[in-house]
């Protein structure tokens, strides 16, 4: 006994209909894609990629307190900050300011009771000067830009403690 497979038929054109309907996908598709490609560009201009020289950049990130310089109650410490510009472009960085949220204490520290800290920043906003080269990572310090409240208890004292800060800059300065 011989099995033959079924022969399978697959027609050698497409009907009116089906020719209708797939033309008229990819024409709808063109113009999706070039619609988008228009707005994009319309919306960061011709050459994309690219940002105006001065114009306004604003990042959240957290700084930290100095690990070389640790905070004791009753005294004040440096505040590290550390800006990541993953633009194509290089920043300046001309304020830094509390952001929203709390500073909080390493894990290790307030797993001993550092929970009440009393640290704060110690100014509302502090005008900096740091350049940022594109795609690049740059550390910067505020000195004493930290406080820690004299009534905070010892488990506190030598914490790391994480601080959000917000900073302003521009953006296109080489």
């Amino acid at each position: 006994m011989t099995v033959v497979a079924p022969r399978r038929r697959f027609p050698g054109r497409l009907n009116a209909r089906t020719r209708s309907i797939l033309t008229a996908a990819a024409v709808a598709a063109v113009l999706v894609n070039a619609g988008a490609v228009w707005a994009y560009w319309h919306i960061t201009g011709s050459e994309t990629g690219r940002e105006h020289a001065g114009a306004v950049v604003e990042m959240n990130l957290r700084g930290r307190s100095n690990l070389n310089k640790p905070l004791t109650p009753g005294s004040t410490g440096d505040l590290t900050v550390t800006v990541t510009n993953d633009n194509n472009f290089p920043i300046r960085i001309t304020s830094v300011s509390p952001g929203a949220g709390n500073i909080v204490a390493d894990d290790e520290h307030r797993e001993n009771g550092c929970v009440d800290h009393g640290v704060v920043v110690r100014s509302p906003s502090v005008e900096v000067r740091w350049d940022v080269d594109r795609n690049r990572v740059g550390a910067f310090t505020v000195p004493n830009g930290l406080a820690m409240a004299g009534t905070s208890g010892p488990a506190c004292a030598g914490a790391v403690f994480t601080v959000p800060v917000l900073v302003n800059g521009v953006a296109g300065i080489s």
